[in-house]
């Protein structure tokens, strides 16, 4: 189940860290969009910050995640980028 959810989200490539902002969210991925082209294939690790309201929590949540690109397609004046999430933390 993917949730339409509109965060913040900074993007760190090898080379530059992005920022962006989120689209959708599920617990397999994430659809972002950046001002920047991203490679597809290309392992990204990205930080999220999620408010505490939509998860039931007292506290923002702050999830660090690394991933892939699976797509990346321009859209209007930036790019929509899919991502697989391999691994994620919360932290607080």
């Amino acid at each position: 189940m993917r949730f339409p959810l509109q965060l913040p989200v900074a993007v760190r490539t090898s080379q530059v860290e992005h920022e962006a902002e989120t689209s959708n969210i599920s617990a397999g991925g994430v659809l972002f969009y950046t001002k920047c082209e991203l490679a597809t294939n290309s392992t990204i690790e990205f930080t999220i910050y999620m408010p505490g309201a939509i998860l039931g929590s007292p506290k923002d949540i702050l999830v660090n995640c690394s991933g892939r690109v699976v797509r990346c397609t321009p859209s209007d004046d930036r790019w929509a980028v899919a991502a697989v999430i391999d691994e994620y933390r919360f932290e607080r």
